[in-house]
């Protein structure tokens, strides 16, 4: 409005005492623009007030606010006029019904309130339809401020935009760009989205049948992870009975070396016990008869025997010697376990076998 040099109080002005406004020609869009404004303006609230006078039917009388569809819908009274539901909630919360009576502020006739309460009061349906043809009219009108209420026409398709313009956006800010009428904008992005669509219905066909081939896979996974873990099982199972067999036979190898060994020493201990035996009765008995040999006649007969007496001491000598210093009393019996430290067994559990598991999905991919 400001391009034309006229501002809107102006314009209503001269409007109203039927004067012309001198727009120049090179205008011509804007003064489309003022005419189509004039025509709708004269059917709104302002227009009424300013100009003939009258309320607006969508506005409240007590409140001075616009009806709405829930807590200020419009209810009739008796009379015939309406007023918004919270003004004639608070006139009751006030106190101001006296028997179950509202008087109306406008025309003092009074209206009975049914028994449910104010909200049982009959709905004036005439001002729904207004609000909601308001609501569908301000829906399809342009919010530039400067454009005068211009009705929705043309869309604009370059990316930075995409969005409904009226005719003088598509003249001015958007004059550079991609637009189309409403109904070429719709046909266009229509065959585009749908063909989008179609890309997109393909890769979903693509989508499905890899999910088809996916789930086709998990049944023989499922499959081949019972076999591979039953070969892991039978494969340490033979560990197993391998090492208690091998467990058994190093412990009957023990108990045979341990017997062996404890009959040598008893062997060693019985023979080393009747060497001792023969040699306390060689020394016991010379003893006794070196004692004895008092007299002449024992003498003498000490002298007959005593050939004998030295081949069995010397006997006796040379065989206690002889075991004395025999090198095998002085090795203690030993009984050792060898074979692999644990590290190696281990390493050799490790070596037995691996899990080899492989997909054809990775994380990213997936």
């Amino acid at each position: 409005v400001a391009k034309s040099g006229v501002n809107k109080k102006q314009w209503y002005q001269r409007r109203v005492r039927g004067k012309l406004i001198d727009i120049p020609k090179t205008r011509s869009l804007y003064l489309f623009g003022l005419l189509h404004y004039l025509t709708s303006f004269a059917l709104t609230n302002v227009y009424s007030k300013h100009f003939l006078g009258m309320s607006s039917p969508l506005v409240c009388d007590l409140c001075s606010l616009s009806y709405g569809l829930v807590e200020k819908a419009p209810k009739i009274l008796n009379c015939g006029d309406t007023f918004c539901l919270l003004c004639l909630a608070k006139i009751i919360q006030d106190g101001a019904t006296p028997d179950g009576n509202i008087t109306c502020r406008i025309c003092a006739k009074v209206t009975s309130l049914p028994a449910e309460g104010v909200t049982a009061l009959p709905t004036n349906n005439v001002v729904i339809k207004l609000l909601k043809q308001k609501q569908e009219e301000e829906n399809i009108l342009c919010a530039e401020p400067d454009h005068l209420a211009q009705k929705l026409t043309s869309f604009c398709s370059s990316p930075e935009c995409m969005k409904l313009i009226c005719i003088v956006c598509s003249m001015t800010i958007h004059k550079d760009h991609d637009v189309k009428t409403i109904d070429k904008a719709f046909e266009y992005h229509r065959e585009l989205i749908l063909s989008q669509v179609q890309t997109l219905k393909g890769i979903l066909v693509q989508v499905d049948q890899k999910a088809e081939n996916v789930n086709s896979q998990i049944s023989p996974l499922k499959l081949e992870k019972e076999n591979t873990e039953k070969r892991i099982r039978d494969r340490f199972n033979k560990i197993k009975d391998w090492v208690s067999r091998r467990e058994t036979m190093l412990l009957e190898s023990l108990n045979n070396s341990a017997q062996k060994i404890s009959e040598g020493l008893v062997s060693s201990q019985q023979m080393l016990g009747t060497l001792s035996s023969s040699t306390k009765h060689t020394i016991e008995s010379i003893e006794s008869q070196l004692n004895n040999n008092s007299g002449p006649a024992a003498q003498l007969e000490f002298l007959k025997s005593t050939k004998n007496y030295t081949t069995n001491l010397n006997f006796s000598l040379e065989t206690s010697l002889q075991n004395i210093k025999n090198e095998d009393w002085k090795i203690a019996p030993t009984l050792t376990f060898e074979g692999y430290d644990e590290a190696t067994i281990i390493s050799f559990l490790a070596s037995v076998g691996k899990v080899v598991a492989k997909s054809g999905v990775n994380k990213k991919q997936c």
